[in-house]
């Protein structure tokens, strides 16, 4: 349930939304959308077809029955990162791809 949450909250913010603004176009109260983001609760399949619309969002994606991470060879932590990724604007993944290889790089030379 937490990796469903997380990627709500990923879907909410790659739209470029907070929660406020969520609940005056939804009517969904802060307190209920944060417990669906920190993995406390599950929306209903009204309340998830709304967010999903909203968010501009697939359901196979947001469940992530299009393919697991496990599936795909990545861990949990590994798929959290590629989410975050995704989630970014086009014009920063570049700087996170070089921050990253300056990072392995650095690793490889001090190890």
């Amino acid at each position: 349930m937490e990796e469903f949450g997380f990627a709500l909250r990923v879907a909410r913010e790659k739209r470029g939304l907070t929660q406020t603004q969520v609940m005056q176009l939804t009517g969904i109260n802060n307190k209920t959308l944060s417990g669906y983001e920190n993995g406390v609760s599950e929306p209903d399949l009204q309340t998830l077809a709304t967010l999903l619309r909203l968010y501009h969002a697939s359901a196979d994606r947001l469940l992530r029955l299009e393919s697991r991470p496990q599936a795909r060879g990545l861990s949990a932590d590994e798929a959290q990162l590629l989410a975050l990724y995704r989630a970014l604007p086009e014009e920063t993944r570049g700087e996170v791809s070089a921050m990253l290889r300056a990072l392995a790089d650095h690793h490889r030379e001090s190890t």
